[in-house]
């Protein structure tokens, strides 16, 4: 007799082919000692062929199965039948693996403690790669590992570099299992509606978000172990594995945010940072910074800091972005000691 596991699976599960005739035939079939597929063809007034198909179906749902005296006819069987036949075997197998996977974690168990001893004896303290496979297994080991605190310096989302977007999912998932979050913005992400709109994701999962005049940098910190910074230009990143790092990396984090507003998501527009923001150009361009250097540290694109230099330009009555920077200078408007260092 055939048993449930010995039927290919694609046959076992063409069962998809049940349809209101199948029923029928099942029911002329039910009740008889015996029967066979031409018989009840002939009745239904239908094609041997149909019949022939609703026979197989049956036989695959174990509903129809060869009398016993040999003859070569069929017989119907009942439905809790053909469930013992064809799904307690099923129902075993899955009992089975479970127990074989419980034994796998079991004994894969044993060896976790000595890669987690490994892992703290890491070799390589500083792991540079510009591969997205593994910068992204090596986020979510970071996040998962993470249970206090991640710290996160950025562009706006429209900016954001291709591990920055990885991390993105990952840094939410921390903050909702408990750990505490501080992200810092530069201001101009509160114009950007994509950047919004991830907010709204972060501050009900418990995050702090601030914004401030500039972001010279990014990264990630996780327990204040494990830092994620740029390596030179490119997409490439580097993986710092060292705590006096990350504690560097979190302290600079802390002077920063220190000067940085609130972000508050029910607000809208700059929310009172425009005068922050427009302090920060003006200072820039006295010190003669290239447009590309200081969209870069107010993290915007050249093309929006194009604009918000035409307008302080108008606002000055400056004809040129050097007059503007020499009015403001003059003003007081500028501070110089962050213009040299521009």
């Amino acid at each position: 007799m055939e048993t449930a596991t010995q039927i290919p699976r694609q046959e076992a599960w063409r069962a998809a082919d049940v349809d209101e005739f199948v029923v029928t035939f099942y029911e002329r079939a039910l009740g008889r000692a015996d029967f066979s597929p031409s018989g009840i063809a002939d009745e239904l007034g239908v094609p041997l062929r149909r019949a022939e198909q609703a026979v197989r179906v049956l036989r695959e749902l174990r509903l129809v199965k060869p009398a016993e005296d040999g003859s070569g006819r069929l017989v119907a069987v009942s439905p809790e039948a053909a469930q013992m036949e064809l799904l307690v075997p099923l129902e075993r197998e899955i009992l089975d693996g479970r127990r074989r996977l419980a034994g796998f974690k079991g004994q894969l168990s044993s060896f976790v403690e000595a890669f987690e001893k490994q892992s703290r004896a890491r070799a390589d303290t500083v792991v540079i790669t510009g591969d997205r496979e593994e910068i992204e297994l090596r986020l979510l080991e970071a996040a998962q590992a993470c249970t206090t605190e991640v710290l996160v310096m950025q562009p706006c989302v429209a900016r954001e570099t291709p591990e920055l977007r990885l991390a993105r999912p990952l840094v939410l998932d921390v903050l909702r299992r408990g750990a505490q979050g501080r992200i810092l913005y530069p201001h101009t992400a509160r114009g950007d509606s994509d950047t919004r709109a991830h907010l709204g994701e972060v501050l009900p999962a418990g995050g702090q978000v601030r914004t401030t005049k500039e972001v010279r940098d990014r990264f990630l910190v996780f327990d204040r172990k494990t830092a994620f910074i740029p390596a030179g230009e490119g997409d490439a990143i580097a993986v710092v594995y060292d705590g006096a790092v990350a504690a560097f990396l979190a302290g600079l984090h802390a002077r920063v945010w220190e000067s940085a507003f609130d972000f508050d998501s029910g607000a809208s527009g700059y929310a009172g940072t425009m005068g922050d923001l427009k302090a920060t150009l003006l200072d820039l361009l006295a010190s003669g910074a290239k447009d590309e250097a200081i969209a870069r540290r107010v993290g915007m694109s050249e093309r929006t800091l194009r604009r918000h230099v035409a307008a302080i330009m108008q606002e000055l009555s400056a004809g040129s972005r050097f007059q503007a920077g020499v009015l403001a200078a003059r003003a007081g408007l500028v501070d110089l000691s962050l213009g040299s260092a521009a």
